[in-house]
């Protein structure tokens, strides 16, 4: 049976390493180190490390940088003998000594058809974007930010109703589906890798750091002066997190765009930031708030925020 080292530091990966775990002789994990949650900074491992120890499966975090501690990955590969990796969701740049060791490559699940968003976000930007579908790109990895060659796609149509986190379970239980017959047919040869056409890339960009890839609480504050469908894309985005935000000041300026809303009781409360956790359009391509959670308050209703926070 084939032996396969996953990367991944992601909560989401669950499904990829029940999947390897049943169909390959799964020999290594590779994850980051515990983090420090909370206020009293309690230590909270990843998933993947969890789920490693529960399963007997021998694992390895990073504790500050894949880069300067590649030496002892590379051990910890080299005494696994995998042939093979997988990465889903790492969240680091792996190295060219690191992509070099396995004799099949590592394999990279990433969330959308590529060359269309690479990128560490490519799941929100769809929703962002209002695109009419996205899916999986199984890729060879190279020391590129997903460049390499394709082995299998699979597209997935949107209805316009997803959460980046509802999207991203989907998408991972699918790759599960379909990871075990994409990698042995990668293995036994009946998969041509196709390289991409470079014509056609387009990367994932943060509105608040253009140079990454990434998505940061600044992207999530909404901009009133922007459409309805643009605010309600963005709540969905990001949505669980960072979660979009205003604060109840801004709101105030813009209540034209929101349904009944006329005024805050308080203006005192103008200043306070508010979380949106999810909305709707309406027939005059107005924005409906249904959930937002007020600073220092718990998660509410619009109609309950309504009573407390707004004139009639």
């Amino acid at each position: 049976m084939t032996k396969i080292a996953f990367f991944g530091t992601s909560d989401r990966s669950l499904p990829i390493l029940e999947a390897l775990k049943k169909n390959f002789d799964l020999v290594l994990c590779v994850t980051k180190e515990d983090v420090l949650v909370g206020r009293h900074q309690t230590p909270k491992e990843t998933q993947v490390k969890t789920w490693a120890k529960a399963n007997g499966v021998n694992f390895v975090t990073i504790k500050e940088s894949l880069a300067k501690e590649k030496d002892a990955i590379i051990d910890k590969i080299l005494s696994s003998k995998a042939e093979v990796g997988v990465v889903a969701d790492f969240g680091y740049i792996v190295p060219k000594q690191i992509l070099s060791i396995f004799p099949k490559g590592l394999i990279n699940i990433h969330f959308s058809l590529l060359p269309k968003y690479r990128g560490a976000s490519p799941v929100q930007f769809a929703i962002l974007n209002g695109d009419a579908q996205t899916g999986i790109t199984f890729q060879l990895m190279e020391y590129a930010l997903d460049t390499g060659p394709i082995l299998h796609q699979i597209p997935y149509p949107l209805d316009g109703s997803e959460t980046s986190g509802g999207l991203y379970t989907t998408l991972f239980d699918l790759a599960r589906a379909q990871l075990p017959v994409v990698l042995q047919n990668y293995l036994t040869g009946k998969i041509t890798p196709t390289p991409q056409d470079e014509s056609k890339a387009t990367y994932t960009s943060s509105p608040s750091h253009p140079k990454n890839t990434y998505i940061y609480k600044e992207d999530a504050q909404l901009d009133w002066n922007e459409d309805a469908p643009v605010l309600e894309r963005k709540i969905r985005a990001y949505n669980p997190w960072p979660i979009a935000w205003t604060t109840l000041g801004d709101m105030q300026e813009a209540r034209n765009k929101i349904l009944g809303f006329t005024k805050l009781k308080d203006q005192n409360h103008g200043l306070k930031t508010a979380k949106i956790y999810s909305a709707q359009i309406s027939l005059d391509n107005r924005l409906g708030i249904l959930k937002l959670q007020v600073e220092g308050s718990r998660v509410l209703a619009w109609e309950d925020f309504a009573r407390g926070y707004l004139t009639k």
